[in-house]
């Protein structure tokens, strides 16, 4: 089983970033409201703590608080919120993709396949739980729809990242 002693420190941070990545690109595919947008950001909690709690000591180790921690301070110095909604929608996801895909490479370098098939399954629980946290298009709960167009891509693009099935 992998660790995070078997990657350097710029290998680590992409395996580490790549979920928030994704929860953070899924959250704005949509358009979910207020209430919608809060339920999407505590969507990938279960995800995180079954992972914490899990048997795959890498998908602990990706989940411990001090690297959530630092994947979001990451991030935030990487952001470029530059230009309007959709071009940040769009920034976003392409990193969001690219960062899975590089992860999930370099597990496929020096991981088992247990751990490649434990993290691609992460990052699409992740996206999954986000996608499906609330409606969208939806006014004071009436109308919309759970996942939108632009979920349901982000999601077919995220499993053809990581090489995973979708149901």
């Amino acid at each position: 089983m992998t660790k995070k002693t078997d990657f350097s420190s710029a290998e680590w941070e992409v395996l580490r970033d790549a979920p928030n990545f994704v929860v953070l690109a899924m959250a704005i595919a949509g358009a979910s409201g207020f209430f919608g947008s809060i339920a999407e950001a505590l969507a990938p909690s279960g995800a995180i703590r079954d992972a914490l709690q899990g048997s795959n000591q890498l998908l602990r180790e990706l989940c411990e608080k001090e690297e959530m921690m630092a994947s979001v301070e990451s991030i935030k110095s990487q952001a470029k919120a530059s230009g309007d909604f959709a071009h940040i929608q769009t920034a976003l996801r392409k990193e969001a993709i690219d960062n899975a895909r590089a992860a999930v490479d370099l597990l496929r370098q020096k991981g088992s396949t247990e751990d490649i098939e434990a993290y691609s399954n992460f990052l699409i629980t992740l996206g999954d739980k986000v996608a499906n946290a609330a409606k969208e298009g939806a006014f004071l709960g009436f109308g919309g729809e759970r996942v939108s167009e632009h979920e349901r891509t982000l999601l077919a693009e995220l499993a053809d990242a990581v090489g995973a099935l979708q149901a």
